[in-house]
C-alpha cells in the first residue's frame, strides 16, 4: 500500500474540470522556481565551500644543465687495455641522472639538510614527502633538466630544489672523483710496463743486427743487396748494348740502309757539300744559256769536269769510311760480349752470400714487426693516459645551474575564480535538469472545451468493428453529444466525445481493490483487448513462460504481459483448447461477467462515478496512453486492435506534434501496471 501511495502522489495531476487555467500556471511556475532555488542551492553552497576553504598551492621551479660523463666502459672490456674504446653520449645517460636527481638517499641528504637549516618538513619521512613535492624531467632535444616542487609552503619550496642542486653536485663530484683517480694509477701503470718492453726489445734487435750485418731495415740499403743489384743492372746495360753493336754490324755486312757513311764523316759531308753546290751552279746555267753554249762555254765545261771529279772523290772516300765504321762496329760486340761474360762471373760468385744475407734479413724483419706491435701499444697506452690526465673533469657529469629556484609569489593552483564559475555552471545546468525531472510526471493532457452546440448521434465506441453487442451506457444517446468546434463557423466539424479517461492513480486503485483473477482480467482490459476478445481467449493463448500472449479474432496480435499478470494467471484446467477465462463451473466467461468484475473492482476502490467504468473505458485509456507517446496511427493496430474512423479522428487531437514513434519506440504498459 506503501508503494501504491507513493505512486499515486508521484503521478498526482490537476484534472479537476473547470479550474482557472490562469492559477494553475502560477502554481506551476511556482512549482518550478521552488525546484530549481532547491537544487540550485543545494549545489552551490557545497560547491563554493569546497572551492574557497581548499588550500593554495605554490611551485617552484629550477633548470640545471647537465652534462653526462663522455667515457664509460664497453661491457666486457677494460677502458685501459687495447682494444678498449669509449661509448658516446647517448639520452639514457642523462635520464639516469634525471632518476639520480629524485632517488630516496638524495632526498634523505636534502630533508636533513632542510632540517638544519630550521625548515624541517612535517611528517615522519622526510624523503618520501620530497618524493611527492619534487619532479624532474628532462627537455627533449637538450641536456637541460626541469626540477618542479609544489607544496603549500612556497620559502621551502625554493629552499628544498636549491638544497638537491648543491648536494648533487657534491656526491657527483666524490663519487666521480674517486673512480677517476683508481683508473689514472691503473693506465699510468700500463703505460710504464709497456715502455719497458719496447727498451727490451729495440737493445735485442740492435744486438742481431749488428752481428749479422743488417745495418739497415730496408733492404736495398744494406752492402750485399746493393752490390748485387748494381751487378744486374750493369749485366742488363751490358746486354742491350751488345744487342744493338750486332743489330748495326749485320746491317753494315748486309749493305742495308743503316750501313751507308757520311753523318759521322766530316771529310765526306763536306765532299758532298762542294759536290751539290757545283751542280746547282750547273743548273742555274742550264735554265739561263742554251745546250749548245752550254757545250762551247769553258766555264760550264770546267764545272761539269770538276763535278765529275768530287763524285769519284765521294764515292771512294765513302768506301773508306765504310770500312772504318764497320771495323770499329766489330770491335764494339767484342767489347760488349766481354763484358757480360765478366758480369754474369761476378753475380754467380756472389749468389751464395745473397741467400745468406735474405736469411738474416728476414729474422731481422720479424724482430722489427714484434718491436712496432709493442711500440704501438706502447703509444696507445701513453694517449690513453694523456687523454684521462688532461680531460678528468670532461669525464665527470657537468652540473651548470641554469635557473636558480625563487620563491614564488602567487598560488599555483586552484584557480579560485575559475573554479567558482564552473561552479556555479553546474549548480545552473542542474536546477534546470531538475525542472524537466519534476516536469515529466507532471505533464497534463489537454482538456477538450465543448461548444455550446451540440447535435445527438449514435456512439462509435461500441468495440472493434464487428464486435457482437455494446455496453449498455455506450448504447444511450445522451454520451454521444458532438462538439461543434468554434475555430470553423458554420461548418459542422463534428467530434464525438470520447468515453471517460482513467487517471494512473485510479488505474492503481482499480488494480489493488481486485486480486487473483479479477485483477488479471482487469490487466488484459488495461493492454487493449475489448470484453469479447477476453472472453474469446484459449489456455494455449497465454506463454507463462515468457508472459507472452496470442490475440486472436478480427485484430491477432502478440502482446508482451507484465511480470505479475503470471502470478495472477487463473488455474490452468483442461488443454490448450479450454478457455483461459473460465467461472466455477469450467464454462467460458461471457463478456457479461468480466463487466460485471470490472464494475465489483471500481466500486471496491471507491472511485468517482464507478458505475461509469466500463470494458470500453479501460480500453480507450490504453489507447490515449499509446496515442499520448506519438506512436504511429497505423501502428496502432499492433497493440491494441484498429479503431473505427470516427474513433481515430478524436486520438488525433491527443497526439503530440513533431515526428511519430514506432511501435519499438514506445512503451506499451502505462506506469500503473508496470508499478503491481
Amino acid at each position: 500500500m506503501r508503494l501504491l501511495s507513493s505512486l499515486r502522489n508521484s503521478l498526482e495531476h490537476d484534472v479537476t474540470p473547470g479550474v482557472d487555467a490562469e492559477a494553475k500556471a502560477r502554481r506551476s511556475n511556482r512549482r518550478r522556481l521552488q525546484v530549481f532555488a532547491v537544487v540550485f542551492l543545494i549545489v552551490l553552497i557545497p560547491g563554493l565551500l569546497w572551492n574557497f576553504l581548499r588550500p593554495a598551492e605554490y611551485r617552484a621551479v629550477a633548470r640545471v644543465q647537465i652534462t653526462p660523463g663522455s667515457t664509460e666502459p664497453r661491457p666486457g672490456a677494460s677502458p685501459l687495455l687495447p682494444g678498449s674504446s669509449e661509448v658516446p653520449r647517448s639520452p639514457s645517460e642523462l635520464l639516469t641522472q634525471v632518476q639520480v636527481l629524485t632517488s630516496r638517499p638524495l632526498l634523505e641528504k636534502v630533508g636533513a639538510a632542510l632540517a638544519r637549516a630550521g625548515q624541517p618538513l612535517q611528517g615522519g619521512d622526510s624523503a618520501s614527502r620530497l618524493r611527492e613535492m619534487i619532479s624532474a624531467e628532462a627537455v627533449e632535444g637538450t641536456e637541460v633538466v626541469e626540477l618542479q616542487a609544489t607544496g603549500t609552503q612556497p620559502a621551502q619550496l625554493a629552499a628544498a630544489l636549491n638544497t638537491l642542486v648543491d648536494i648533487y653536485r657534491e656526491d657527483m663530484k666524490a663519487s666521480y672523483g674517486a673512480a677517476a683517480g683508481e683508473g689514472l694509477a691503473q693506465a699510468r701503470q700500463e703505460a710504464e710496463r709497456l715502455a719497458a718492453t719496447v727498451q727490451a726489445r729495440r737493445q735485442r734487435l740492435e744486438g742481431f743486427r749488428s752481428s749479422t750485418g743488417v745495418l739497415s731495415p730496408e733492404r736495398d740499403e744494406n752492402e750485399a743487396v746493393a752490390r748485387i743489384k748494381g751487378l744486374s743492372a750493369s749485366l742488363n746495360t751490358a746486354t742491350e748494348k751488345a744487342a744493338v753493336a750486332e743489330a748495326r754490324l749485320k746491317a753494315m755486312q748486309s749493305g742495308g740502309r743503316g750501313s751507308a757513311p757520311g753523318a759521322d764523316d766530316p771529310t765526306l759531308a763536306n765532299m758532298e757539300a762542294r759536290a751539290s753546290q757545283i751542280a746547282e751552279e750547273i743548273r742555274q746555267m742550264e735554265r739561263t744559256y742554251t745546250p749548245e753554249f752550254m757545250r762551247m762555254d769553258p766555264r760550264a765545261k770546267s764545272l761539269q769536269s770538276r763535278l765529275v771529279e768530287m763524285e769519284r772523290q765521294i764515292e771512294t772516300q765513302r768506301a773508306a769510311s765504310r770500312q772504318a765504321a764497320l771495323g770499329a762496329a766489330q770491335d764494339e760486340v767484342a767489347s760488349a760480349r766481354a763484358t757480360i761474360e765478366r758480369l754474369q762471373a761476378e753475380i754467380r760468385a756472389q749468389r751464395s752470400t745473397m741467400q745468406n744475407f735474405s736469411q738474416r734479413f728476414t729474422q731481422a724483419k720479424a724482430l722489427e714487426d714484434d718491436l712496432a706491435q709493442i711500440e704501438k701499444a706502447s703509444r696507445e697506452a701513453q694517449e690513453r693516459l694523456a687523454k684521462l690526465e688532461a680531460s678528468e673533469q670532461s669525464r665527470l657529469p657537468a652540473l651548470n645551474l641554469v635557473e636558480g629556484a625563487s620563491v614564488p609569489g602567487k598560488p599555483f593552483r586552484p584557480d579560485y575564480l575559475i573554479d567558482a564559475l564552473i561552479v556555479l555552471a553546474t549548480a545552473f545546468g542542474l536546477g534546470l535538469v531538475a525542472i524537466w525531472f519534476v516536469e515529466i510526471f507532471n505533464r497534463q493532457a489537454p482538456l477538450q472545451t465543448p461548444a455550446s452546440t451540440t447535435v445527438i448521434m449514435p456512439p462509435p465506441w461500441g468495440g472493434m468493428p464487428g464486435a457482437a453487442g455494446a455496453s449498455p451506457q455506450l448504447a444511450d444517446p445522451s454520451s454521444a453529444d458532438l462538439v461543434v468546434g468554434a475555430t470553423a463557423p458554420g461548418l459542422l466539424a463534428a467530434t464525438p466525445r470520447p468515453p471517460r479517461e482513467l487517471a494512473q492513480e485510479e488505474v492503481v486503485d482499480l488494480l489493488a481493490a481486485s486480486a487473483g483473477e479479477g485483477r488479471f482480467v482487469l490487466g488484459l482490459l488495461l493492454l487493449g483487448l475489448t470484453a469479447e476478445e477476453a472472453a474469446a481467449l484459449r489456455q494455449g493463448d497465454f506463454d507463462a513462460a515468457v508472459s507472452v500472449l496470442q490475440v486472436t479474432g478480427n485484430a491477432p496480435r502478440s502482446l508482451k504481459l507484465p511480470a505479475w499478470m503470471s502470478e495472477c494467471r487463473p488455474s490452468p484446467i483442461g488443454g490448450v483448447d479450454a478457455p483461459l477465462l473460465q467461472d466455477a463451473a469450467g464454462a467460458r466467461l461471457r463478456p457479461e461477467d468480466i463487466q460485471s468484475i470490472l464494475a465489483c473492482a471500481a466500486f471496491d476502490a471507491g472511485l468517482t462515478g464507478a458505475g461509469s467504468v466500463t470494458a470500453d473505458v479501460l480500453r480507450h485509456t490504453c489507447i490515449a496512453w499509446l496515442v499520448r507517446q506519438g506512436l504511429r496511427f497505423s501502428e496502432l493496430g499492433s497493440l491494441v486492435g484498429r479503431p473505427s474512423a470516427e474513433a481515430l479522428a478524436l486520438y488525433a487531437t491527443m497526439a503530440p506534434e513533431g515526428p511519430k514513434l514506432g511501435a519499438a519506440e514506445v512503451d506499451p504498459l502505462m506506469p500503473a501496471l508496470r508499478a503491481m
